[in-house]
């Protein structure tokens, strides 16, 4: 067995995410849907290790907000909000089903209606506040036109 630093191999937690884009026109019933891996930044990475300390655990706010923006920079583990943020909204449900599997794995979803996020689209991302706040993750895809003929539910999954 490799030791490094006192930690047997396979004893470390590594994050990582997928995101799920449907877009559904309103109309035909037409839906495009995106699965793409997505980076966990380093102030995730933080949150997540300053949760699981008691004395910042009941100060940690929890992931909350799934916020859509229009760039297609590559995420880059360094970064600390979205590049260009358009929309923020509360997660609307929360499947923590998978939390007892292995690996165990969470699910953050939340839908955009006909009149929110109206625009092209490239880049989400799952934040601890309604502004500002720390950022867990951030994914970037071929970008997608959001218009009032369409619907947007997205869902963020989290997994080691």
């Amino acid at each position: 067995m490799i030791k490094q630093t006192g930690i047997a191999a396979g004893e470390q937690i590594f994050l990582r995410g997928c995101l799920k884009l449907a877009l559904k026109n309103v109309w035909t019933g037409e839906i495009v849907e995106q699965r793409v891996l997505n980076t966990v930044v380093t102030s995730g990475r933080r949150w997540v290790l300053e949760a699981i300390q008691s004395a910042n655990a009941a100060s940690a706010p929890v992931m909350q907000q799934i916020a859509v923006g229009t760039s297609t920079t590559a995420p880059a583990t360094s970064q600390t909000a979205l590049v260009a943020e358009n929309t923020r909204k509360a997660v609307g449900t929360w499947d923590n089903a998978e939390l007892t599997s292995n690996p165990p794995s969470w699910q953050a979803q939340v839908s955009f209606a006909t009149n929110e996020a109206n625009t092209t689209l490239g880049e989400v991302a799952l934040l601890n506040s309604s502004s500002g706040g720390t950022m867990l993750n951030r994914v970037t895809y071929a970008t997608i036109d959001k218009t009032t003929s369409n619907t947007l539910s997205i869902s963020l999954t989290i997994s080691n």
